[in-house]
């Protein structure tokens, strides 16, 4: 695995002084924005922390590209849109799409995507690349690795009958290369195929992001241990 990278400028998206400074002195041609907090539980015993971050974060990334405007700005999320919405997680990333949307509206020289994705996991083949969380993880593939290494003594399920084939909650899941390539796609093509709305405007371009069939919990868990050699 070869990676490359010209320049590395370590920025916080709340500092706006400083994304000022970096956008003044460099010229982007796109930007991929993925700076958010994402664990859905933490959210709801930490709202504002994700309201302030999701939200004032893009806003002002947004603020830098309005002053020293890049090409094209795809937006990364996953998929917690619209109605249904129960958590503040998803609440900041429902309005940052709300915000992009009425943006492109406005000011129809913007090119920008907006990546909605399920439920990422997996690894870089290498191994090198991967979701090792030190603490207690957020989410079921880590934790079930953590529990087939030994470093976690067993996986409690919580739901066991919902309304699907073994009672368990369903998923859709996408590895996390088909998804890093579906950025680099939309950064290829980002502009080549706008859509319309009903007075001619231009439009941002949405994606969903996933395989189009959910897998169970517990069909998570068998694949891990087919995987892995581990009950």
């Amino acid at each position: 695995m070869l990676l490359v990278c010209k320049e590395f400028f370590q920025a916080d998206v709340l500092d706006l002084p400083k994304l000022e400074e970096l956008f003044a002195k460099e010229k982007f041609r796109s930007i991929i924005h993925c700076a958010a907090l994402k664990s859905v539980g933490e959210s709801v015993a930490k709202p504002l922390d994700y309201y302030n971050n999701n939200i004032v974060g893009s806003l002002n990334l947004i603020k830098c590209n309005c002053l020293w405007r890049t090409e094209s700005l795809p937006l990364t999320e996953e998929s917690r849109v619209g109605l249904g919405i129960t958590n503040p997680y998803g609440q900041t990333k429902f309005m940052v799409e709300r915000i992009l949307m009425d943006l492109k509206r406005a000011e129809q020289d913007w090119k920008i995507s907006i990546l909605r994705y399920f439920n990422p996991v997996g690894a870089h083949p290498s191994g090198l690349i991967g979701e090792d969380p030190q603490g207690i993880p957020n989410n079921l593939m880590p934790y079930i690795a953590k529990v087939a290494v030994g470093k976690l003594p067993h996986l409690n399920i919580f739901g066991t009958n919902y309304n699907t084939p073994d009672g368990t909650g369903v998923r859709d899941y996408i590895h996390i290369v088909d998804l890093a390539k579906a950025h680099v796609s939309a950064l290829d093509n980002i502009g080549k195929d706008i859509p319309k709305g009903s007075n001619g405007e231009e439009l941002a371009e949405i994606y969903n992001l996933g395989t189009g069939k959910g897998y169970s919990v517990k069909e998570m868990v068998a694949a891990l241990e087919k995987a892995s050699g581990k009950k």
